[in-house]
């Protein structure tokens, strides 16, 4: 198995810990660990103190190279087939940014918060469903007049299966387990190739896990394992494998007999011979999911980036920053077709109190004012190239100024 890039690693131990944490009981739920990590690495880079110290913990890497690594996880999601990542920036217009912290940002979109919130809101949430292909439509984190910077990232994937299930919406496709009779949606398929069959030894007893093998790059792992089992430890196990750091035995290496969770190998009488194969059975399922990250400060290592009583991220800005939001959005659909999921994580800062506050200075302000017929000339920067040159006569009137200069002359009698 290759050696996996260390953003990659570090960000699939953060989602260990997490589905650790919060897979402790029953209960439904999706996370998105690629969808944090590259943001609580931007945020250590930028970060200092014990606010610095706290996100390097989270994040798994020394600040002065975690925003190298952002860019690296957001490009390898980006380069996927099947995969879309993107990482968005909106601060106000007073804020500004330190030159190297914002140069090293993955590629994205840069806006500003112009005002008033729910102006801004709108236009956010609509670059949301854009680069999430629909997936999801609006930001968790919410805008408010003290919100000075938004700092997101979007993560998409739409990918087909080579081989579709067989669908089943009858009652009964279960024979036992919670879900005997029930009416699902149940899905059936075989497949030849054994080795989509993977057997884990892990701490927590075996686990078994299906490849349900995507037609592009995206491979969606399914896992069970021991029934009284934490749902946070087997996946944190599944994990685990995927940098071979468990032992495993492929479907070809399983003989008749051979058992694991959800898994029996046996054989059956057939009057056509034929290779061995798999026959699984599972259920179409949809899961969404939202998370307050500051509920998990520890875990995330937000707990003094959020204390507004100063700020910690001189890196970031001269002005003093405070993480106002943390919040996190997941959808997941597993179908007979295919699969699609999709996460927008966002995190808001306000300003902090400075604890040594910049003198008072006065600027000089040169104001100028167009007020009659001027011309105008656009410019390319680098090679100084006139693209568009003109001259302003008869500037637009504004909107419906027609009908209020009709209403006008009507009222008064004209």
């Amino acid at each position: 198995m290759p050696d996996l890039n260390p953003g990659v690693v570090a960000s699939n131990a953060l989602t260990a810990r997490w589905v650790e944490a919060a897979g402790q009981h029953r209960g439904q739920f999706a996370v998105s660990g690629a969808g944090v990590w590259p943001l609580l690495a931007a945020l250590a880079a930028g970060a200092e103190g014990p606010a610095r110290a706290e996100l390097e913990h989270a994040v798994g890497l020394a600040g002065d190279r975690a925003l190298a690594a952002a860019a690296d996880v957001i490009g390898a999601i980006d380069r996927a087939a099947g995969a879309k990542g993107a990482l968005g920036l909106w601060l106000r217009e007073d804020i500004r940014l330190r030159a190297d912290w914002a140069s090293a940002l993955p590629s994205g979109t840069r806006g500003l918060l112009h005002g008033p919130p729910e102006k801004d809101q709108a236009a956010i949430d609509a670059w949301v469903k854009e680069r999430t292909l629909g997936i999801l439509d609006h930001m968790p984190a919410r805008i408010d007049d003290e919100t000075v910077l938004l700092l997101a990232a979007c993560l998409a994937i739409q990918t087909r299966w080579e081989t579709p299930f067989e669908v089943s919406d009858s009652p009964g496709s279960f024979q036992s387990g919670p879900w005997a009779g029930r009416r699902l949606r149940g899905l059936t398929a075989t497949f030849e190739d054994l080795d989509r069959i993977t057997v884990l030894d892990t701490r927590i007893g075996a686990l078994t896990i299906f490849d349900s093998l995507g037609a592009d790059d995206i491979d969606v792992h399914l896992v069970i394992g021991p029934e009284q089992s934490a749902p946070g430890a087997v996946l944190s196990e599944g994990i685990a494998a995927l940098a071979g750091e468990r032992p495993w035995r492929g479907g070809g290496d399983l003989h008749t007999g051979d058992t694991a969770p959800g898994l029996v190998v046996e054989e059956i009488e057939t009057h056509d011979p034929s290779p061995p194969f798999i026959h699984i059975q599972t259920v179409a399922f949809e899961v969404t999911a939202g998370h307050d990250l500051l509920h998990r400060a520890d875990l995330f290592g937000l707990g003094t980036a959020a204390d507004a009583s100063r700020g910690h991220f001189p890196g970031i800005s001269d002005r003093p920053l405070a993480v106002q939001q943390a919040r996190q959005s997941v959808r997941a659909t597993f179908s007979a077709e295919g699969f699609e999921a999709a996460s927008v994580t966002s995190m808001t800062m306000r300003l902090g109190l400075s604890l040594n506050p910049p003198p008072p200075h006065t600027v000089r302000v040169l104001r100028v004012v167009f007020d009659r017929p001027f011309g105008f000339l656009a410019v390319d920067r680098s090679s100084r190239l006139v693209l568009v040159a003109g001259w302003v006569e008869n500037p637009a009137p504004p909107p419906h100024a027609e009908d209020f200069e009709s209403m006008r002359r009507s009222s008064s009698g004209r």
